[in-house]
């Protein structure tokens, strides 16, 4: 606040004195907000902490899990022709490849079945014809005024909603005189696509027949209804894109070493970074001072003792033979520091992949061959396991009785997911079970499929459990199913810690258990594919945290935004500095009228002092007066 008091009547410096009181009365809140800079500066400290935390957990997690170490280098020549690869197919590898090589031959790509219709004079004059086109179980009604455009559009406008009739209309024109309406299938293939014209007019011929694809893998000749193949070497997807049988492709998948090696030593030098930057803030100069921020924080000693442990401990359920980073030459120094012999990292990589695999990954090993790791979360604690299953998990299914020979009558079969999703499947008088199974197969994408199965229908879900129940509505009562909802079951069963008696729950969900909540084994996720129920005791498992797992499930704990080590220390903080912000405007006002008390007082001094100094002249001049007149 600015003040000025003359001090004409006292001769003092009132502003100057006012000030140095006023700043002697400061003097707490400018300690406060120094403390306030220590803690802002502490608080920022640890958010450069948490950067290098989130980092690390990246890395960590990078090489947490068994998909982790599922990485190759595809290499691919070619022999037999002027081609390159390029020119016959291209390829993408995933997580569950393996190391092999594969001789491919691509004989035939797969086409899509084109119609054409007879000619006609123009595309927007009507036609005359009626009735009605089936496009892949579709009916589509044609009237005397559409014209060949009008029936390109109701053809196309099949193609919207949440099940697609998959079949293109066009229209060529071949000249001024002479147009065409094509049909195209969506999907290559030899099955091509249903079309039924009952106009008599159109004229549909087959101008491009559907085809497979036809390639040879190592001798086997396979085929496919699309050019993209991903189900016949593992981890590979074949993308075609020409053909030559002369042609033989050598793909050599093998294991990227390089590739984790450098996720290796990400990981390293993200410790290494985070660590010293630690000792940094530990370290004291020779004159016994220090500068760091952070300097004998005992939050900060507890990151270090806990990052230090996860590294350092060896891993429960491993061969004491490599159980401990230093197995595979990642070693640790006196300051904390981690270095990598390349030469034995790299010997381990080339020779004992798998062990390297299981130090670093968190993994599961069981009695049973039916019961398999799939996933654990950040709860999940690491030990031998006993697993009870009380039902085994089923797929929802029906099959008919009864049928044989060919329907007698047509049917519109609706298909109804657990989801709610509907699609309509035509089935026409005349047609036999393999035809209905194929109708059934291509006509829906609700994972739900058909069989012949001795001359009978049976419909089922590709997934297990609840989730792939399914309801069945419309069908023809020739085929022996009932109007139905059918259910699968998902898998039932417990878990315990071996040699206790306190078994804990687990949420089943098709052939997957998850432990629940707030448990030892909480986010732990395995498969049971067995058919039959299990006995206490009877099924072994263990669940191992590699170093990198363990790490990652520290690292969470410190770093989780809402309830984390970093996250809470942050608050601490900040809630100090609320408080010290609150303190300092307290002070700040009570010091203002502290300063405006002093501003009155000596302002009403100076008002007096003023006034007496007037009285005082006043009588000097009387008295002055006075002694005039006696002389």
């Amino acid at each position: 606040m600015a003040f000025n008091i003359t001090g004409l009547s006292s001769g003092l410096d009132w502003s100057t004195m006012i000030s140095q009181l006023v700043a002697l009365q400061r003097k707490p809140i400018t300690n406060l907000e120094d403390r306030q800079t220590t803690l802002s500066e502490k608080k920022s400290a640890w958010a450069e902490v948490n950067t290098m935390l989130l980092t690390l957990k990246t890395t960590a997690g990078s090489l947490s899990s068994l998909d982790d170490f599922d990485r190759f280098t595809p290499n691919a020549s070619i022999a037999g022709t002027s081609s390159d690869v390029e020119d016959l197919l291209s390829f993408s590898v995933g997580s569950n490849a393996s190391e092999g090589t594969y001789s491919i031959k691509v004989n035939q790509l797969a086409t899509a079945q084109k119609l054409v219709s007879g000619s006609f004079s123009s595309s927007s004059v009507a036609l005359g014809i009626s009735g009605g086109i089936s496009v892949n179980g579709r009916e589509v009604s044609i009237a005397t005024t559409d014209s060949l455009a009008d029936i390109r559009t109701k053809i196309n406008a099949l193609n919207s909603g949440e099940n697609p009739a998959g079949v293109t209309a066009s229209i060529i024109a071949v000249s001024d005189s002479e147009y065409r309406l094509t049909l195209t299938s969506k999907d290559t293939g030899v099955d091509g696509m249903s079309i039924t014209d009952n106009t008599g007019g159109l004229g549909l011929t087959e101008l491009v027949a559907g085809q497979d694809a036809e390639i040879m893998v190592d001798g086997f000749t396979i085929t496919r209804s699309t050019n993209q193949i991903g189900d016949v070497i593992s981890g590979v997807t074949l993308n075609l894109v020409g053909d030559d049988p002369s042609a033989t492709v050598t793909l050599n998948l093998n294991r990227d070493n390089d590739g984790i090696k450098e996720k290796i030593r990400e990981f390293v030098d993200g410790y290494n970074k985070l660590m010293s930057y630690i000792e940094k803030q530990s370290t004291v100069s020779d004159g016994g001072k220090t500068t760091a921020t952070l300097f004998a924080d005992s939050s900060l000693r507890s990151v270090k003792t806990a990052l230090r442990s996860a590294i350092l401990s060896g891993v429960n359920g491993l061969d004491s033979t490599l159980d401990h980073l230093s197995r595979i030459g990642i070693n640790i120094d006196r300051y904390g520091q981690l270095s990598i012999d390349d030469k034995t990292l790299d010997g381990y990589l080339d020779s004992n992949f798998a062990e390297v695999v299981n130090l670093f990954a968190a993994h599961g090993t069981s009695s049973s061959s039916e019961l398999s790791y799939v996933y654990s979360g950040n709860a999940a604690a690491a030990g031998d396991y006993d697993v009870e299953i009380t039902q085994v998990a089923t797929k929802a299914s029906t099959q008919g009785t009864g049928f044989s020979g060919t329907l007698t009558s047509g049917a519109t079969l609706t298909l109804t997911s657990s989801g709610g999703t509907e699609e309509n499947i035509s089935l026409t008088s005349g047609m036999d079970m393999d035809a209905i199974v194929d109708a059934i197969n291509t006509g829906n994408t609700l994972g739900i499929t058909a069989e012949n199965i001795g001359g009978q229908l049976s419909i089922s879900s590709r997934s297990y459990g609840s989730s792939g129940n399914f309801t069945v509505s419309g069908i023809s009562a020739e085929l022996g199913i009932a109007d139905s909802t059918y259910s699968g079951d998902d898998v039932a069963g417990r878990i315990r810690a071996e040699g206790s008696s306190d078994w804990m729950t687990m949420t089943g969900r098709g052939q997957l258990l998850t432990g629940d909540a707030d448990q030892d084994v909480d986010g732990l996720v395995i498969r049971y594919t067995g058919t039959t129920p299990t006995t206490p005791g009877s099924l072994d498992f263990s669940f191992i945290q590699g170093v990198a797992k363990k790490l990652e499930n520290a690292l969470h704990s410190m770093t989780d935004s809402i309830d984390g080590y970093v996250a809470t220390k942050q608050k601490t903080l900040q809630s100090q500095m609320d408080k010290i912000d609150k303190k300092i405007e307290n002070m700040e006002v009570r010091l203002a009228r502290y300063q405006e008390t002093l501003m009155a007082k000596y302002s009403a001094m100076e008002s007096m002092l003023s006034i007496l100094q007037s009285q005082q002249s006043w009588l000097e001049g009387q008295i002055k007066s006075l002694s005039g007149s006696s002389d």
